[in-house]
């Protein structure tokens, strides 16, 4: 049985993922939303331009709004950070970024470090005493690791907990 390619309407014969007209893949195959070509279903990156495609897990990332500040006093007794009395630090996953926000020079100056979570390896809760932390690790390299310490223990909790489960496949 010969099909039609979707590409360029050649014949295709039975058997063939290939159209023999163009070489295009015309059977089990989808399109690059970059540079429209058509890749196998399943791939990870597209070979004619090397877009990656986006994964169910990104997806779950998008979705997750989360927000959290440290305390006070946990900032100030776990870093020493006189502002952060004043202007605790902010963790926030919002559009699939995570972003932590933290203040200088007593609110002049604000820090933002942020990763995207596409490349989040790894998420730790850990327990203190009185306060909790986050370890967020990233593969390729500690540089763009996030850490933050001074959270209420229930709240490091939660958002490791939840961002563990969008890790998961």
């Amino acid at each position: 049985m010969e099909t039609v390619c979707p590409h360029c309407g050649s014949q295709i014969s039975a058997g063939f993922n290939y159209c023999q007209g163009c070489a295009r893949r015309a059977v089990d195959y989808k399109l690059c939303e970059k540079c429209r070509e058509p890749v196998v279903d399943d791939a990870s990156r597209c070979p004619h331009c090397s877009f990656v495609f986006r994964k169910e897990k990104d997806g779950a990332f998008d979705a997750l709004e989360l927000e959290v500040r440290a305390t006070r006093l946990g900032v100030f007794f776990s870093g020493g950070s006189v502002t952060g009395l004043f202007l605790p630090p902010i963790i926030k996953v919002h559009a699939g970024r995570i972003t932590v926000t933290k203040w200088t020079l007593f609110g002049l100056r604000r820090h933002n470090q942020e990763i995207q979570v596409s490349r989040v390896a790894s998420v730790r809760y850990t327990k203190g005493v009185f306060w909790g932390g986050l370890m967020v690790e990233t593969f390729g390299g500690a540089a763009e690791d996030l850490s933050e310490k001074g959270l209420r223990q229930e709240d490091a909790r939660m958002m490791a907990d939840q961002l563990k489960s969008c890790l998961q496949d």
